[in-house]
């Protein structure tokens, strides 16, 4: 495996998940020393009367002020990097139509007349070519899936009668697992898939031997 690009989803989606592990560190450091504060600096002690204090209004809308600010960056990078897989509009972008049933996967590449089917009794692979986007158009072809492959770090929701399109990019050569994660019947756990991350010609190769 290859060191992320600056361009791959893989990559893109761990910078986000970075984001929110540090930041949550933060928050439990400071939750864990303000509970370890109040414990030790006012616990019950000979002569020590209860506070009569109420309320603190400037500590409590400046901690509320904090607490929106945090979800706010957060909401906004996570919707930014969302954005970056959405609908593609670069003109090469391979494009290739994804469609979930019961419990299998359908990918066709629109103008190559390739088409790859399989189901949890015979796991499709379908092949892409490193480093290039990938347009995916996802849809179902009766209940709800999800196509997951969990090395790039991404889901997306298969819904009948709707096309969910997004875009990826794949920075390492090799065989990524894919799966469906939402549970969609009896073989649920079976309906996976693998993705052939190639060489621009490794993948023109494969095209040519699926026609």
């Amino acid at each position: 495996m290859t060191t992320p690009g600056p361009a791959s989803t893989r990559n893109d989606f761990s910078n986000v998940w970075s984001v929110y592990l540090w930041i949550g560190l933060a928050v439990a450091v400071l939750v864990f020393a303000a509970v370890a504060f109040a414990l030790v600096r006012y616990r019950a002690r000979p002569g020590r009367a209860p506070s009569r204090l109420a309320e603190r209004n400037a500590l409590e809308v400046g901690a509320a002020a904090s607490i929106a600010a945090v979800v706010a960056f957060l909401v906004f990078t996570t919707f930014r990097t969302e954005a970056k897989e959405d609908e593609s509009s670069r003109p090469d972008a391979v494009r290739v139509n994804v469609d979930a049933f019961q419990w299998g996967w359908k990918f066709t590449y629109p103008g190559a007349g390739v088409t790859v089917i399989g189901d949890n009794n015979d796991e499709p692979n379908f092949a892409v070519p490193v480093g290039r986007p990938i347009a995916f158009a996802l849809t179902s072809s009766d209940v709800i899936h999800a196509m997951w492959i969990p090395e790039q770090r991404f889901k997306r929701d298969a819904i009948p009668y709707r096309v969910n399109r997004f875009e990826m990019e794949f920075d390492a050569l090799g065989r990524e697992q894919g799966l469906c994660s939402e549970f969609c019947g009896f073989r649920h756990s079976g309906m996976r898939f693998g993705v052939l991350v190639l060489t621009e010609k490794g993948y023109e190769r494969w095209l040519a031997a699926h026609r």
